[in-house]
This record gives C-alpha cells, sequence and structure tokens, in this order.
C-alpha cells in the first residue's frame, strides 16, 4: 500500500515538472472543428460506417459502399477511381465493410459514400475518408 502511494508521488511530481512541455505538444496537435482523422487501414480490414442514411436502412435495404479515389495532387492514380465494396453487414444503423483487396488498391486515400435504396426511394450520405495502405505493420510485443 506504502509503495503505491509513493509511486503515486513520484508520477504526479513528474507529471507537474513536465507539464508545460506535455502541454505544449499537445496543443500541436489539437484539432479544428473542420479537421478530419484520416483512418489507415490494409486490404482485408474492416471498418465499421455509422451515417444517416443507415440509421433507415431496413436489412431488406439495398447498400452500397463505394471508394472514390481522393487523388492529392502529384499521388499516381491506379487504373480505376472507384471501387465496390461488397463484403459488408448492416446490423442496427451501422454497417461493416471489409475493405476490397484490389490490385493498386494500397498507397490510395478514399472518400467514402453509402447509398441506401429500398421501396420508399434512395438516400446517400458522405462517409468521410480513409487511406489504404499496403498493409499494416503491427508492433510485436518485445516480451
Amino acid at each position: 500500500m506504502r509503495t503505491s502511494w509513493i509511486g503515486c508521488g513520484v508520477l504526479l511530481c513528474a507529471l507537474a515538472t513536465s507539464g508545460s512541455a506535455f502541454a505544449a505538444s499537445i496543443d500541436a496537435v489539437r484539432l479544428g472543428p473542420n479537421d478530419e482523422v484520416v483512418p489507415i487501414v490494409a486490404p482485408g480490414d474492416q471498418i465499421g460506417i455509422s451515417c444517416d442514411a443507415l440509421q433507415v436502412a431496413q436489412q431488406s435495404s439495398d447498400v452500397r459502399v463505394v471508394l472514390t479515389v481522393s487523388a492529392i495532387p502529384g499521388d499516381s492514380m491506379p487504373a480505376y477511381q472507384k471501387v465496390l465494396a461488397t463484403d459488408q453487414q448492416l446490423n442496427k444503423g451501422s454497417l461493416q465493410v471489409t475493405v476490397p483487396n484490389t490490385p493498386e488498391i494500397g498507397n490510395h486515400t478514399y472518400d467514402l459514400t453509402i447509398y441506401v435504396m429500398d421501396k420508399k426511394g434512395s438516400q446517400t450520405c458522405d462517409a468521410g475518408h480513409v487511406k489504404v495502405a499496403q498493409s499494416v505493420v503491427v508492433p510485436k510485443n518485445p516480451g
């Protein structure tokens, strides 16, 4: 018990002395109201998507996820501009999608667009961006 209190005291002292440096590094990465965090995924990874059009989708709805290449000036373009993600599962207003494993899909950023079609009509929503890497490296535990 006494050791844990001493350990907590040492930790608090270390945080107090490095607090201003730590706060400065947090300010450097603070996001603005219009900034977007773009997740990096690999082909074959599953991603979860939620948007307004999915909130009204039923199991019988035709839901399509289209990845459109979002080229940055200087980026090389793959042989296609759009990819349809076909491996998906709709569940209570959200969608689980597997990132397609197609040639040249890696090292590009994509806009995600969701199309929901049923007997009542169709709806669409923008689900943000995703960057597809060639593969994601998981660090090994040294211990």
